[in-house]
């Protein structure tokens, strides 16, 4: 079975690289997908890093972690990037974003951006472990607008906090609040227990869908006049799903902060625990779980998957 065209498995975003720039990081989310992603040992320079980058030939680069405002080379990568006329973007928490952080060390980036899971900013720590202060948020995307950087709000759709229509209505409310140009509303990838299903929301509204690797896994929309988009999990990622038969998939190429190129996010070789599995058999004992669910989560968690196994997308 063939990914649908616009997805990140199907070909699209190529001309994209992105860049695992740490792995250290501040926050404490819980179904955090980097919790089982590959960490490499070895930290090359800043130097080689943005020699492996501009090898490439990518002009798209997005720079993720762990937190990437915790890399202590961030200023000087991010200069020599933009001296070699590449759209440099971010993805971070927000935790360091104050006007002086930014005039300091983002200069000339074209994008951010900032994860921020709750409207409620106490029920946004609560989630990352993590307090942003609304007014210092407010002047940090100001000072990004005035210099002409999309603001973009990643909200990971959790069970208890944005998980209906109208906590994503409020949520958008929050976003024009603070000024952001977007919002990305994400579906969790590999958390069963929190996850919160789009299609149950919407249905076929704005293009979402309950089979998003054939029909399609971002989807575009306005929603009270801000410009919204919806990211689905399929079967490879969330036993949510149907798993698609005998996909294939096109994988996008990883730089680490190793140096090194690799074909799509990896995972570490992991085996689940007793203790995981005696849960999920509750969990059928229960009847919270079906059988079939249960054998494709302990299967999902037991499974050594290199590279990841939803070919290589991220948030």
């Amino acid at each position: 079975m063939k990914p649908n065209k616009k997805n990140f498995c199907g070909g699209n975003f190529q001309e994209w690289l992105e860049v695992l720039l740490t792995d250290k990081c501040n926050g404490k989310c819980s179904w955090c997908i980097e919790k089982e992603g590959y960490h490499p040992r070895n930290h090359v320079s800043w130097e080689k890093l943005v020699e492996s980058i501009i090898e490439t030939g990518k002009d798209n680069i997005i720079l993720l972690g762990g937190e990437p405002t915790l890399y202590e080379h961030l200023k000087p990568l991010v200069s020599a990037l933009v001296d070699f006329s590449k759209n440099v973007y971010i993805t971070t928490n927000g935790s360091r974003l104050t006007r002086e952080y930014i005039l300091a060390n983002l200069n000339g980036i074209k994008g951010v951006n900032v994860s921020i899971h709750d409207y409620q900013l106490l029920e946004n720590q609560k989630i990352t472990g993590l307090l942003l202060e609304e007014d210092i948020l407010k002047q940090a995307i100001s000072t990004f607008r005035e210099k002409s950087v999309t603001v973009r709000l990643n909200c990971n759709l959790i069970r208890g906090h944005i998980d209906s229509e109208s906590q994503i209505d409020s949520y958008i409310n929050f976003a024009k609040k603070v000024g952001v140009n977007s919002i990305r509303f994400a579906e969790l990838k590999l958390d069963e227990e929190n996850f919160v299903n789009l299609y149950e929301i919407y249905g076929l509204k704005y293009g979402i869908n309950n089979e998003p690797f054939g029909l399609g896994c971002n989807t575009e929309a306005v929603i009270n006049d801000m410009p919204v988009n919806f990211r689905l999990m399929c079967g490879l990622q969330t036993t949510k799903r149907i798993v698609p038969e005998q996909p294939e998939q096109c994988r996008k190429q990883v730089l680490y902060y190793d140096g090194q190129l690799y074909d799509g996010w990896q995972k570490e070789n992991k085996m689940a625990t007793k203790e995981e599995i005696l849960k999920i058999m509750q969990e059928v004992a229960d009847g919270k779980k079906t059988d079939e669910e249960a054998a494709r989560e302990i299967e999902m968690k037991t499974t050594i998957i290199s590279p990841d196994g939803g070919g290589g997308c991220q948030y």
